[in-house]
């Protein structure tokens, strides 16, 4: 059963009407994408610091939890809704779509902030904090396309140095 107090909290910002909604930050803030000669990137913005806590699956997959929690937390000042941004494929990077879950009950202890990522094709990835302590960076390594017939064989890469940290 969900946290009663959270039940309240939600009950309590439909009665006090819209005007309090309004008041509350989103917590995405943008997303930009980036390719270098090995890896692409997909750096999340927040709109106030986060910490980068963990992440499943560790490498690789369709979809991808990332669970940071958030610095000077004030709830009060956050919006407890969902929150969606997409990235568009390119040649190099898959489409994303990247939704920022609201907390399932107000004990982060138990239940960290946490972002889905759900890619359209399984990727191999790396996850780190960014250097600005408002962002999440997904590195991809970059993959050549196939121009190829499709019966062609396909030459195995060799093994990349993941990015600097």
């Amino acid at each position: 059963m969900k946290s009663p107090l959270l039940g309240l909290t939600l009950l309590f910002m439909v009665i006090a009407g819209p005007g309090i909604v309004s008041a509350q930050e989103v917590l995405l803030d943008d997303v930009e994408t980036a390719v270098e000669p090995e890896w692409a990137e997909i750096r999340i913005h927040f709109t106030m610091p986060v910490n980068y806590v963990s992440h499943f699956p560790q490498e690789h997959g369709q979809l991808l939890k990332i669970f940071v929690n958030i610095a000077a937390l004030d709830l009060q000042d956050i919006s407890l809704r969902q929150e969606t941004r997409h990235v568009s494929a390119t040649p190099v990077l898959p489409a994303a779509t990247i939704t920022f879950d609201p907390p399932v009950s107000l004990n982060l202890q138990r239940d960290p902030w946490s972002l889905t990522v759900r890619f359209n094709r399984d990727v191999n990835y790396n996850v780190r904090p960014g250097d600005d302590n408002r962002s999440i960076v997904i590195y991809l390594p970059v993959v050549p396309v196939e121009t190829g017939p499709a019966n062609a064989p396909r030459n195995t890469p060799a093994a990349k140095s993941n990015p600097a940290k």
